[in-house]
C-alpha cells in the first residue's frame, strides 16, 4: 500500500436518489464462504448449491453487529495528511444454536480459510478478505439465561463489504439446506500387554 494519497484514480459518481430505501440495521443471518469460492451472490440457487457442498456455511438467524471500523493511517508528508491505508474491521454475532455447534466453532476458530458474511435489513455483505474468527460462551449462574455462542469477527481491509440485495428464499430456516457437522470417530486403543499372569 501507498502512503502517499493518490489523486489520479477516478471516483465513481455519487448516487443522491431521493427514493432509495432505508437500509436497516442488527446482524440477521451471517456466516462464511471458502477462500476461492466464487458464485453468483445475485442468485439463490448458487446460494443453497454452495451450501449444499459445504462451500458456504450460512447461520440464518443471529443477532449482531458491525461498529465503525478504526482507520489504519500512514505518516503524513509535505503539506499532505497522512493517507488512509485501510481500516480494521470487526463485527460481532450471537448464534442460539449452542450445544449441536462446540464442534464447529472449535474448529473454525483455528481456520483462516474462509471469509465472512452477514445480511442486515434487505443486503448482504461479504469480506473481501479470510476473516479471524473467535467464538466464546458466558454460562451465566441464572436458570433462566441461555446459553449460546457469542463471535468475534476481525479483518483488515482497504475496502469496505458492498451490500447485494438479499436474494428470495437464502436465510429463511424453513428452507435452509446445510450440512450438519459430523464428529470425528472416536478411537479406542487396546493394549496388546496381557499384563501379569494370575498367581497360583
Amino acid at each position: 500500500m501507498s502512503y502517499y494519497p493518490s489523486n489520479c484514480d477516478p471516483i465513481t459518481a455519487h448516487d443522491s436518489d431521493p427514493c432509495e430505501e432505508t437500509e436497516f440495521g442488527r446482524i440477521r443471518s451471517a456466516g462464511f464462504v471458502k477462500v476461492g469460492y466464487t458464485f453468483d451472490v445475485n442468485d439463490a440457487s448458487a446460494w443453497h448449491t454452495g451450501i449444499a457442498n459445504g462451500n458456504i456455511i450460512s447461520i440464518p438467524e443471529t443477532n449482531g453487529q458491525a461498529p465503525k471500523a478504526s482507520v489504519v493511517t500512514g505518516p503524513p508528508y509535505g503539506i499532505r495528511p497522512g493517507a488512509v491505508l485501510g481500516y480494521d474491521f470487526t463485527a460481532t454475532y450471537l448464534d442460539p444454536n449452542f450445544n449441536s455447534n462446540c464442534g464447529f466453532y472449535n474448529q473454525l476458530s483455528s481456520s483462516l480459510n474462509y471469509r465472512f458474511f452477514y445480511r442486515t435489513s434487505s443486503h448482504v455483505y461479504m469480506t473481501d478478505v479470510p476473516v479471524s474468527v473467535a467464538p466464546n460462551r458466558d454460562v451465566k449462574n441464572d436458570l433462566n439465561a441461555e446459553v449460546i455462542w457469542d463471535v468475534d469477527i476481525k479483518w483488515i481491509s482497504k475496502f469496505f463489504p458492498c451490500g447485494t440485495p438479499t436474494p428470495d428464499g437464502v436465510f429463511e430456516p424453513s428452507t435452509h439446506v446445510s450440512k450438519p457437522y459430523t464428529p470425528p470417530p472416536i478411537i479406542i486403543i487396546k493394549s496388546s500387554d496381557p499384563g501379569p499372569a494370575p498367581k497360583g
